[in-house]
């Protein structure tokens, strides 16, 4: 493996709990910042410091904190400066600007953010390896140390310019919370038909395959793209019988499918079944 890293992560919750505890896997030697509720995660409580001023010199400090307190935490810690060679904020949405006070203390700064799901430190962790994550950085030199690190935990890195970094988390948001809603709504209508969720994994599986081979627009099917009105409005008729609610996130789901396929010649005649009136 690469040299260790000494590794400071202040706030070691889901997405710096995992990065900390990943990093321990590999060798790297880490200090942690509990965040305001003074946790950390079992793996990491011989890790944890009370404060940043009593933090060692580190590689590499990692900002794990929620985006609207990234600035206020940089102008704490360049209050008191932690010897540090880079600093770098997790958020896939917020400028690395926000780490200009520190900057100022002669650190060089920037974001690492994994483009994975990351729901507790340890599965979040056990999740790393493989992912992908993006790299953005004022300098050559912190892109580099940021990527090296990444490697370091078997995550391959990309390029992400500060300007994107609103359209880039937009797009990786919708990855996250598109295929869970889209499920989620699958799951109560199975469960409606008495049918268990899971025998829909291999299918479930299968078009992300295709879209990742084919493209999301060309692995569309299903009675929606096809046209086929008759299916259609017999499932409205069926969804509504058992949960109206369901019955308009079905036509929400169904509206937007349609405005990606066009749907060919039918597409109007489509999206006025799937409307609101509809029965």
């Amino acid at each position: 493996m690469t040299t260790p890293f000494r590794l400071a992560v202040i706030g070691p919750g889901r997405a710096g709990g995992a990065l900390a505890i990943a990093s321990q896997s590999v060798g790297h030697r880490v200090q942690t910042v509990p965040g305001p509720s003074g946790r950390v995660p079992p793996e990491l409580e011989d890790t944890a410091v009370e404060d940043s001023r009593r933090l060692s010199p580190c590689d590499l400090l990692l900002l794990a904190t929620p985006d609207d307190e990234i600035e206020p935490a940089a102008l704490r810690l360049a209050a008191h400066p932690t010897p540090a060679r880079v600093a770098a904020h997790l958020s896939g949405f917020a400028s690395i600007t926000r780490l200009k006070a520190l900057q100022g203390s002669g650190i060089e700064v920037g974001c690492l953010h994994p483009l994975q799901t990351l729901p507790s430190p340890q599965l979040g962790a056990a999740a790393l390896a493989g992912s992908t994550a993006a790299v953005t950085a004022a300098t050559e030199a912190a892109a580099w140390r940021l990527k090296t690190f990444a490697h370091s935990l078997g995550i391959t890195t990309f390029d992400l310019d500060d300007r994107h970094k609103p359209l880039y988390h937009a797009g990786a948001a919708t990855v996250a919370l598109g295929v869970a809603t889209a499920l989620s709504l699958a799951a109560d209508l199975f469960q409606a038909a008495d049918v268990p969720l899971t025998q829909a994994q291999p299918l479930a599986e299968q078009v992300m395959r295709n879209c990742f081979l084919l493209g999301p627009d060309q692995s569309l099917t299903g009675p929606v793209v096809r046209g086929d009105r008759g299916t259609i409005a017999g499932h409205l008729r069926a969804v509504a019988a058992a949960s109206p609610d369901l019955a308009d996130q079905y036509r929400m789901l169904g509206g937007l499918a349609v405005s990606r396929a066009e749907a060919g010649k039918r597409a109007a005649e489509i999206m006025e079944l799937l409307g609101p009136d509809s029965p």
